[in-house]
């Protein structure tokens, strides 16, 4: 077997953190870093992610996930930007600066407005 120096070693431990917080392996963002008491089992994060599209906060001031599809509703928790999130579901609800679409976030019983969450994949409706 071929022996790495240190400097590599480093550089090939630091790329694998990287990859496995990019890849999402945790709870109902894919920030969480398995095995850390954060978040499901791995095995069932890779279903998780298997079975729900991904979104990303585009809002650079971040974005509130709220009880309902309105922006008179609760605010139940908010997102940073660019922090990536599993989406359910996609519904007609309150106006947003133009956009009337509101997704549903797995895990977490709220909904993020479209306009502030880009969709990477596909979301089904509601």
């Amino acid at each position: 077997m071929r022996r790495l120096k240190p400097m590599v070693r480093r550089a090939v431990a630091v790329s694998a953190v990287v990859a496995g917080v990019v890849a999402g392996t945790g709870g109902w963002t894919a920030g969480a870093v398995a095995g850390g008491g954060q978040g499901p089992a791995p095995e069932r994060t890779a279903a998780v992610r298997a079975a729900y599209p991904k979104g990303v906060v585009v809002s650079r001031t971040g974005v509130h996930v709220r009880a309902k599809p309105t922006v008179y509703s609760n605010v139940v928790k908010t997102l940073r930007h660019e922090q990536v999130v599993y989406l359910v579901c996609q519904q007609r609800g309150g106006w947003v600066e133009g956009n009337p679409f509101w997704y549903r976030l797995h895990g977490v019983n709220g909904w993020v407005s479209a306009r502030y969450v880009h969709d990477l994949q596909p979301v089904r409706a509601c």
